[in-house]
């Protein structure tokens, strides 16, 4: 949109110079709108990096997560079997 704006008022500057006529304000507006569109990008590179840093953040935490329950699960597994296991000697010898 910003690139097509460009050229319209650079057509229309062109025109301007063909007809004699001074058309000192279009250069400014084509400036401020290549501020504008730098502006916006600038926001949008900015916005995406707070998504990556926030993405990271939540990747390093259900990391951390994951982890803990996997910890806790082989826990949970060797004392069942232990369980089991002292279970089966009791019955045998009992």
């Amino acid at each position: 949109m910003v690139q097509s704006s460009n050229h319209v008022i650079t057509g229309v500057h062109d025109f301007h110079g063909r007809l004699g006529i001074d058309s000192g304000g279009e250069s400014s507006e084509a400036r401020r709108w290549v501020e504008a569109a730098t502006e916006v990008r600038n926001k949008a590179l900015e916005t995406g990096a707070k998504g990556v840093g926030a993405a990271k953040s939540i990747g390093s935490g259900t990391l951390d997560r994951a982890g803990a329950v996997k910890g806790r699960l082989a826990g949970e597994i060797a004392g069942r079997a232990r369980r089991r296991r002292a279970d089966e000697e009791r019955d045998e010898n009992g």
